[in-house]
Formats: structure tokens, sequence, C-alpha cells
């Protein structure tokens, strides 16, 4: 099998050859390469994985806008693909690796050429798979679908036909010289233009897929090489699997028979796969069972080969869940011999962990493997060190162990017992131990809802300008941050995976450093939506080690799918700069519906004066000069703040609560309730009621459609003051909006 593509040897290389290795013979391309059609491709397959979110990553919208460049794959939070990755996935039991590949950002918008650079990194991708004896599927992936610029439609496909011929002109080109276990692929979901209909396509949607398959097929074969007898994929529109989709499938007219393969995408049960639907955990088997039933009466049982090239199901607390349903549909799709290929995007879809080359789920994978009749290798156990008795735990015992052997009361002593790696065992190695057994770590405590490492990644946002890479650390993670891009969340790392239940208290903490000094928010928010906050406060990052520890409850309906967010990004931040987090720790104390009423765990609860009690205090202000313009609507228990023009600046509208008195050394419950008519963003200050208006402190708040409850403590560290305000500054935002606040209580808590 050949896995270099085709490239012009000089006369000094060629001559070299010659004269090194005359029995010199080129490896072979025909026909024993070829041996497998399109149904013995499939079920040679097995199962296989998607290297989601990396080459089909994209920053922006423009043609050619990343030219030169690969900093796409690592635009949506993964780590650039190494051969360690690959080896990692091979050696794990899958046969078959999927390279969604994105193009568009990497082509000159007048020629369609894709630059060098892009077209090499996929190369050296594809390599990785093939040089360990995998099938690779590779496509144009984004370059399709709900922003995607080639539609199903007559007009796109009149004016992007030439860019879409171009591409696989020169993939097919490029990868000519190929084996037969590099499979193309035509395209990826490809949606209507007018109406991005998944279910209900427009009436010339599904004939225009058929004509791009065809154009697709005629193009590849059109190349020569390898490429004459290929085997290659045609999608259904939208790679949907519903009868209203496949009856309208026409299988493309090919030069060589048998060499085509239909694939479609089951994510069915919709609700229980998708990340937008966190309450729904369960699932039933008539959704699913329609869709695969469908395929094998349309294509398999007249002879046509089918993948499903994208399952899965979004973690939402429920693994056990996910690993039946996935175990189901692989069992029911060997069956019908249709081979399945795991959707993972490195985050709620991820089955291995791409920074620690770890199977972060081995039980779903085997369970698939196992369904689909592949082997399932058997793992290579490390032994635990310091566990000098063998009995997979440290414990007292091996403390006596290690200890008696230091002693010399006995002479002999197994390797595990070495506890620094160092290959002997010394008094250090029995310190150390001594610390383990007395100090625990605490992200392993069983009660600690972040303690899986595998639950950390990160997101940047190219197209706005952000950029950074996330690492792991002992107990944490790092971000090394080169750009903060136009809002905080453009770059950021976040733990997710996480149960809220309603009515439940909660308690966070973690340790956090920065080499630069830094103010960015950490928010408890939806992992999924619009990724609403639940619980916020800003971090003041130093160089020296800091510790934060909070509690908030929880008055949302309970949300499976929650993260802990730490937002690095934003114009203000100073950049470069590398943030470490370490030790976080999510704990329940009390509440939620899995609890008993006992709430000894809480603190007592308030009885002093609600310093905020009148409510007919409110009130507003907006700065007409700066071209902000606002109104304000008494309520009997807050405000309204209706934003007409917002300004330029955050303090240009204001709603506030004036005459409140601060004492030096108390400390302060601050609660109010908030709702938008939209999502938007407003800042809550306690700050002088007077010139020059310095302020004791400021928070980002993110209100919603969805009325929510504002909760955290203030230490007044500045000398007493008797006229602050609590104000809520709303300028500065997409307007018009209007913002609800109401409830406001202050009160002294010591």
């Amino acid at each position: 099998m050949k896995t270099k593509s085709r490239k012009a040897l000089t006369l000094s290389t060629v001559c070299a050859i010659a004269l090194s290795c005359l029995a010199f013979v080129e490896p072979t391309k025909a026909a024993a390469d070829f041996e497998k059609d399109a149904k013995q491709t499939v079920a040679d397959m097995g199962l296989g994985w998607n290297l989601g979110n990396s080459l089909d990553s994209y920053s922006g919208t423009t043609i050619g806008s990343n030219r030169g460049s690969t900093s796409s794959e690592t635009a949506w939070g993964n780590p650039a693909t190494t051969k360690a990755m690959i080896d990692m996935v091979r050696d794990s039991g899958v046969k078959t690796v999927r390279v969604p590949v994105t193009w568009y950002e990497h082509m000159d918008p007048n020629t369609y050429k894709i630059d060098d650079v892009w077209m090499n990194r996929v190369e050296e991708v594809v390599n990785y798979v093939l040089e360990d004896d995998m099938y690779c599927i590779l496509n144009v992936h984004h370059d399709t679908g709900e922003k995607g610029w080639l539609k199903a439609n007559s007009n796109n496909l009149q004016n992007k036909k030439a860019m879409f011929k171009s591409i696989w002109e020169q993939v097919s080109e490029n990868f000519a010289d190929y084996g037969d276990k590099l499979v193309f692929e035509g395209f990826n979901e490809i949606l209507d233009e007018s109406s991005n209909q998944w279910w209900n396509p427009s009436s010339e949607a599904c004939p225009i897929a058929n004509d791009l398959n065809q154009i697709f097929v005629d193009v590849v074969r059109n190349s020569g090489g390898n490429n004459a007898k290929r085997n290659l994929i045609c999608n259904t529109y939208c790679a949907g699997a519903n009868n209203e989709i496949t009856s309208q499938f026409v299988l493309p007219r090919d030069t060589v028979s048998n060499r085509l393969i239909v694939e479609a995408h089951v994510y069915q049960p919709f609700e229980f796969t998708h990340e937008s639907y966190p309450e729904i955990t369960t699932w039933t088997s008539s959704p699913l069972d329609m869709v695969l039933n469908n395929l094998n009466s349309t294509f398999v049982q007249r002879g046509i080969p089918v993948i499903v090239g994208e399952f899965g199901c979004a973690n939402k607390n429920n693994m056990n869940e996910i690993t039946s349903w996935s175990k189901y549909l692989v069992e029911k799709c060997t069956r019908y011999g249709m081979g399945c290929i795991w959707w993972d995007n490195g985050a709620q879809y991820k089955i291995y962990n791409r920074r620690t080359l770890k199977v972060s789920q081995p039980e779903l994978l085997n369970a698939m493997l196992e369904a689909s009749g592949s082997n399932i290798p058997t793992p290579v156990s490390k032994p635990l060190t310091g566990d000098a008795n063998g009995n997979g735990k440290l414990d007292e015992n091996d403390e006596e162990i290690i200890q008696n052997y230091l002693l010399r009361k006995t002479t002999s002593i197994t390797k595990n017992a070495d506890f620094n790696l160092d290959g002997k065992v010394t008094i250090v190695d029995l310190v150390l131990l001594k610390q383990a057994l007395a100090d625990p770590d605490p992200v392993n405590d069983p009660a600690n809802l972040c303690s899986n490492e595998d639950n950390w990644t990160s997101w940047t946002d190219t197209s706005n300008g952000g950029e950074g890479e996330m690492s792991y650390v002992d107990n944490g993670v790092s971000m090394q941050v080169n750009r903060g891009g136009k809002n905080d969340w453009d770059t950021q790392f976040f733990y997710e995976g996480i149960t809220l239940e309603q009515g439940a208290k909660y308690q966070i903490s973690f340790d956090y450093v920065s080499d630069k000094p830094q103010t960015t928010a950490f928010i408890v928010n939806q992992g999924h939506d619009d990724y609403l906050p639940y619980f916020s406060e800003n971090l003041s990052w130093s160089t020296s080690v800091q510790h934060y520890k909070a509690t908030f409850d929880f008055t949302s309906k309970t949300d499976n799918m929650c993260r802990v967010t730490f937002n690095l990004g934003g114009g203000s931040v100073n950049v470069p700069y590398k943030a470490t987090v370490k030790n976080l720790s999510l704990i329940k104390l009390s509440g939620g519906s899995s609890s008993s009423s006992s709430t000894q765990n809480d603190p007592p609860a308030s009885t002093a004066t609600n310093l905020a009690a009148d409510a007919s205090k409110y009130t507003g202000w907006a700065n007409t000069d700066g071209g902000a313009s606002a109104s304000f609507e008494s309520l009997n228990n807050g405000l309204r703040i209706s934003v007409n023009r917002a300004g330029s600046e955050e303090w240009y509208v204001q709603g506030i609560y004036p005459g409140i008195k601060f004492e030096r050394g108390a400390t302060y419950d601050i609660s109010f309730d908030y709702q938008a008519d939209k999502n938007a963003k407003f800042a809550f200050k306690i700050q002088q009621n007077y010139e020059p208006y310095d302020q004791y402190f400021n928070e980002p708040v993110y209100a919603s459609t969805q009325k929510q409850h504002y909760s955290t403590k203030f230490v007044m560290t500045e000398p007493t003051d008797d006229n602050t305000a609590c104000v809520f500054n709303c300028g500065g935002i997409d307007s018009p909006v209007n913002f609800t606040i109401t409830d406001l209580v202050i009160k002294r808590s010591n």
C-alpha cells in the first residue's frame, strides 16, 4: 500500500536510489490493492471513529481567509492531531478513521487552488491512519451544512459547481496513487440554501444532492491512477436516514461496478442524543429501529452497501444509557451488514482524550467493539507506584513493607514500591507514600463532581481573534493565551459533564494563578444551547497562587450538562499570558433530588435587616450626551430598564439603588432576581453614590429570557461609607433590550 502522494523526484535523488539499490521495486499500487469491492470493504471496516472538530474546524466564513496556516485545526478546542493519537485509536481496536476536512478557508477565492500548507497537513494526517493499516475516509465537510457555501439548490449549484469540482480535482490528483484503504466521501450533511431544512427539504434539494454526488464520482474517476477503481461514498441529502430522504436518493452512474457506498447519519432518538435536551437521558428503540430498518430495506437489501458515517450521543451523565443505545445500534447495523463510525468531537461526544492519549470511555468503546464483532484488545495495566503489596491501592500495609525494607527487617521488595520511579527504594519513597496517605488527591474525592480529568476542554474563537492552547498539569489545566479576541469567551477552558440538581446547595473551590495579573470571569453555566450562566464571579489573577471558595444555591431546573467555565479572553487581557487552575472541586452540600432534608451543612440563615427593602428608592439614568436613551419603570419590588440606545460605554445606562451604608470589615449577603427579553450582559456594581464614583465591587451578569437568581458575598475592605449605591450598568450592548431587576436583598452576615 502506498501512502505518499506523487511528488517529482530530483535527478540527484533518482541517481542515488539507482546506485544504492538496483533491486528497488516501487510499491504495488494496482490490482492486488483493489480486490475488495464496496460491500467487502464495508464488511472489513469494522468499528470506525471520526476525528471530529479538528481538520473540519473553521475560524471564519470567508473563502481563502486562512491560507498558509493550519491554525483552524485547533480552533475548536482540540489539540493538533499526532501520530501517537492515531496509534492510540488503532491500539484500542478501531479499524477505520473518518477524517472530516473543511477546505474553503484554505483556497484561493479566485482560482480555487488549495494552498500547499493545508494539503500537506491533510496528507500528513491521512498518512498517520494508513500507516497504521486502518481505513481512512476523506471528505468535504463544513463546506456544506448550515454555514457552508455549497447548498442543495439549483442557483447555488450553477454558481459553486466549479469550486466543488476544483476541490475534488485537486484532492484526487494529490492522492491518485494511494491504495484501497483510502476512501473518498463526496460531501457531508448538505442542506437546502433557502431553508436549511433537515426533515422537509425543498422539492429540488434531494435532486441537487444527487447531481452533486454524480459530479463527485465523475471527477474522481476522470482523475486516473488508482482513483479509477477507488471505493467512493455518496451521502443522502443532509445525511438523512428517514424514508422521506432516502426514497429520493439516486445512486450515481459509475464507470466501474460495485464501488459505491451510501452514507447516512443516525442520531435517533434525537432528543436523547443531542445536547440541546439535557433532561432527556433515556431512550426507546422505535425511532432508531425506524431509520435503521429503512436503510436496510432501501439500500442493503438491494445490494447497495451502507455505512452510518456518524452516530453518537452527548454525555449527560448517563453513560449506562449511552452504552446500551450504542450497543443496540451497532449490533443491529452489523446484522444488516452496515458499518458504523462514532462521532467524536473531543467534547460531549468524546471517547478518547486526545491530550492524555487515553480511552476516556473504555466501557462504551468495548461494548461497541463487541457489538461490531471486533476483537477487544487486552489492556496493558500499569502498576500503581508505591503499592508494595500489589493489592491495587495505597494503604498502611504498603507503608509497613517499605519501612521494614529500609530497616533491613526484610531483604527483598517489589518494584512497585518505587514510588518516584527512580529505580530504587529509598527513604524518599517512604516519605512520598506517607504524604499520599495523609493528604489524598482532592480532585479524586468521590464527592467531587469535577474529579475526571477527561472532562476538561477548551475553546478559542479564532474568527474573533482568540488564540490559545490548553495543556494538562497535576490536578488541573493550564492555558497559554496568545490573543484574547473580542469577547471574554473567545478564549476559555472549562470542565464539563456536571449535573446540578434543582434545590441543591453547592460548594465550589479551586486554586488559580497567572504569570501576569488579569481580571476575568469564571462561570457555572449551561453546557448546551445558549450557555446561560447559573453562577459567576470575577477572578483577579496574580502571579501568586490564590484559593477560591464559595457556595451557591441552584434554583433552576435540574441540568445534566453543566460546565465550570474560565473565560480568559477579551480585549482587556494582557497577552500573552498563562493561566492555571488546579484542584477544582464542586461538591453538593445539601438539597436536591438525591439528598436528605437535613441542612446541617448549611450556614445559619441571616436574620439581619434588608438594607434595600424600599423599592421606591430605585432610580435610573441615561447619558443622552453620549447617545444613550432609556426609560425606567418602578415596580413594587424592583425596576424595569428599557434600553432604546445603549451608547458606547456600559455606564451610559444605569439602574441605581442609592443610600446604602457599608461598614468597614463587615460581610454582606447580596442577592436579586433578573431577566431580559433577549440574551444580554449587564454589570452589577457597588460604588460611591457621589463623585468620583469609585467602585467597591464589579461583576458581569448574563441575563436571558429565563428568570434567574444572583447571589454573592461582599466584604467591605474600604473605610465605612454611608452613601453607596448598587448600580446595574446596562449600556454598551446590543439594543434595544429590556431588563427587569427585582427583590434586591442586602443583609449583613457578621
